[in-house]
């Protein structure tokens, strides 16, 4: 979709008769492949331009998280994890957290690999899982509050982080992947500096509803015009959201200070819990995705950028 007019420019279809909800979609850093994890227990590959489906994983399981590596034209690894699952066919899929890697960088087809698996040491299922900074860890948050740091070589646990108090929902970084910031039905959103060896709490949001995502503004580190800005998300659960007037839901995306953490705006648009967020790479806008089935693009005006309230 085109961020200034929403206009679709196109589909990525998977091949099949019966393809499954798709959980989780990434994009390597030039735009040239997207890669899909759905419900099927598929990964799907596509060339970004084209759309044309390059490569096919039948990974197994229900495939909830998946996340190209970083590093800059060598994004030859993905990340994933997925629910325990048991078919006729396949047997019990345990949960597990993996790398694979699907793309070796000298022919031109696609060549996938399993690299790791993380299983017998999983305490219980992870919901999403991001490589951590130059991909030497892996990030997994967890439905029973926790946060836990992995060594991508050997798949050891590095590090468990008692993080909320409730099931943590949402996890992103900074550029660098210096800061992360995690967010809970707990009804806070917290800001961590990932500096060896030990991750430290900096800050703590606490709101008024259970969030569901949160992202740190790619402009806290601009030189010229710095925004230490934190957009956090979430709102009154779904099963109750026809109980209530959406004024009383609370499903408003919200500007918080990162360093003051103090709430610096809101803005309505979704009528349902919101689910996602991600903010344009040069900051000046983001995206929301909610339960009501609408994904919102919304652009900042200049006052965004000049009045002192938005410093």
């Amino acid at each position: 979709m085109r961020t200034d007019t929403c206009e679709r420019v196109g589909t990525y279809n998977p091949k099949g008769e019966k393809p499954g909800a798709v959980y989780a979609v990434d994009v390597t850093l030039d735009s040239q492949f997207v890669v899909i994890a759905g419900a099927d227990g598929r990964l799907i590959f596509f060339a970004f331009n084209t759309g044309e489906e390059v490569a096919v994983l039948n990974h197994g399981g229900i495939m909830k998280y998946v996340e190209f590596n970083l590093k800059p034209g060598s994004q030859h690894y993905v990340c994933t994890c997925n629910d325990k699952f048991k078919s006729a066919s396949e047997g019990t899929i345990p949960n597990r957290i993996m790398i694979w890697k699907w793309f070796d960088g000298e022919t031109e087809a696609p060549r996938l690999s399993r690299c790791l698996s993380i299983d017998e040491h999983l305490p219980m299922k992870a919901t999403k899982v991001k490589w951590g900074a130059y991909d030497e860890t892996l990030v997994s948050i967890f439905e029973e509050g926790t946060v836990i740091i992995w060594d991508c070589e050997s798949g050891k646990q590095l590090k468990v982080l008692m993080a909320h108090n409730g099931p943590v929902t949402g996890l992103n970084f900074s550029e660098d992947r210096m800061l992360m910031i995690t967010s809970s039905k707990d009804m806070t959103a917290k800001l961590w500096a990932m500096d060896d060896p030990d991750p430290e709490l900096v800050k703590t949001y606490k709101t008024d509803r259970p969030l569901n995502d949160a992202a740190i503004s790619p402009l806290y580190s601009d030189e010229n015009q710095p925004k230490y800005h934190v957009l956090l998300g979430g709102g009154q659960d779904a099963k109750d959201v026809t109980t209530s007037a959406a004024s009383s839901g609370k499903f408003e995306a919200m500007i918080w200070h990162m360093v003051y953490e103090e709430e610096i705006g809101t803005i309505k648009g979704h009528f349902g819990p919101m689910n996602t967020l991600a903010w344009f790479r040069d900051g000046r806008g983001f995206v929301s995705g909610g339960e009501d089935g609408y994904v919102r693009v919304h652009h900042f005006d200049n006052d965004y950028f000049t009045k002192k309230p938005f410093e």
